[in-house]
């Protein structure tokens, strides 16, 4: 079945207002590709035979860039623009496009055509195949070489911390099921990290390969160095998101753990102090009061006390409230009848006698809105679970292979 069957109506006004895919465009400037994104996606999603339409997100763009769109819009085509005061982020601009998303499923997309738009088959297939969450590897890589080796080392890092074989986290091209950004908390600049926290909540996350085309912002050839700030928040982003997705519901294992070694330093270096004194003897020397080391020493052992606490207080705080938690996400359910009917050794039931008079099964719905899929999902998709394994549509009941 569809990840897109099973998924709740969007909320909309009226039926007329529900969307199959909504696409998220964050502006930052007027670089922005208004009419190649448009039509290149448009004609993409038409051969689907899908109802979409497209948010675009001014981040602090000028104002003559908003009039200049919203006069630029096409007829026929659903394109709704917001625009903010001053520029807020990437990850505010889309979550304040996915806020106001139609559709069943939200696709991202950067303001330029960055990778080849045929491939967004791909990625709908995907989703069509089970996934919740579909992000983008772009193979091969055309952006400079130093872009390119920050970018390897950055997604190794990651790959290393989260235990998640995402090879590309900085690829804005990703699709997810509506349910995954209602449920999935991300603040601040953690929405790049989105597949890692969507994979630790329990849903299924697929990576698919795209053809790369353009990297705005690479002018120079062997690429750039950021700032020293740029390293400095991806450090704590990685922090951040190792805590969130190992100690999250466990906060005494990390601060229990870092306030024991903290306090065992501090009792160390007080052992050591008194090592010396007992047999260096009562001179100025070993004399404890004039010892910087002791004030280092009992700052530690109370510092240690304090961070394990900080932790105990957590877990409390965790325990009271587990009963509004829950970690893992239902993928597949069966219901089915028991009985004596279904114990080993019952003898055989006989079948009822045929209805002479048989009630015909209702006709299904015309309004039924269709998959994103038209066929079988691309074989390149693989589900990112413990082992990487070959997303492929299971077929229904008389379908036949296919």
């Amino acid at each position: 079945m569809s990840a897109l069957a099973t998924m709740p109506p969007a909320p909309a006004a009226g039926d007329e207002d529900e969307r199959d895919l909504t696409v998220v465009v964050p502006v930052h400037d007027d670089r922005v590709e208004f009419e190649a994104i448009l039509q290149q996606y448009g004609r993409e999603f038409d051969k689907r035979r899908i109802s979409y339409e497209f948010v675009f997100v001014l981040d602090g763009a000028p104002e003559r860039l908003f009039e200049q769109l919203a006069a630029r819009r096409p007829k026929g085509v659903s394109v709704r623009l917001i625009k903010f005061n001053q520029p807020f982020g990437e990850s505010i601009a889309l979550a304040a496009g996915f806020k106001v998303a139609r559709g069943r499923a939200v696709l991202s997309l950067p303001q330029y055509i960055q990778t080849d738009p045929a491939d967004v088959q791909r990625v709908l297939d995907a989703l069509d195949g089970g996934a919740d969450v579909v992000t983008c590897w772009r193979v091969p890589r055309i952006d400079p070489w130093l872009n390119r080796v920050q970018s390897s080392v950055f997604n190794s890092v990651m790959r290393l911390m989260t235990r998640t074989k995402v090879h590309d986290l900085n690829c804005l091209m990703r699709a997810m099921v509506r349910r995954v950004f209602e449920e999935v908390s991300v603040q601040g600049d953690m929405y790049r990290f989105l597949p890692v926290l969507a994979f630790r909540a329990g849903y299924e996350v697929a990576e698919v390969r795209v053809r790369h085309l353009k990297e705005v912002g690479g002018a120079r050839m062997l690429g750039s160095l950021f700032g020293a700030g740029v390293y400095l928040r991806r450090m704590l982003d990685i922090a951040a998101l190792i805590f969130l997705t190992r100690f999250t519901r466990k906060p005494l294992r990390f601060f229990g753990l870092a306030g024991s070694a903290i306090f065992f330093v501090g009792l160390l270096t007080c052992l050591v102090l008194f090592v010396e004194f007992l047999l260096g003897g009562d001179n100025d020397s070993t004399r404890l009061k004039n010892r910087a080391w002791l004030i280092f020493g009992a700052l530690m052992i109370v510092l240690g006390v304090q961070t394990f606490f900080i932790g105990l207080v957590a877990e409390i705080v965790i325990f009271t409230q587990a009963r509004h938690l829950r970690d893992y996400k239902i993928g597949r359910l069966s219901e089915g009848g028991g009985g004596r009917d279904d114990e080993p050794g019952a003898p055989p039931q006989e079948a009822p006698p045929p209805d002479p008079n048989p009630t015909p099964p209702p006709a299904p719905s015309e309004a039924r809105r269709p998959r994103l899929s038209t066929g079988k999902p691309d074989e390149s998709s693989v589900l990112l679970g413990p082992e990487a394994k070959e997303l492929r549509r299971k077929p229904r009941a008389g379908e036949g292979g296919r």
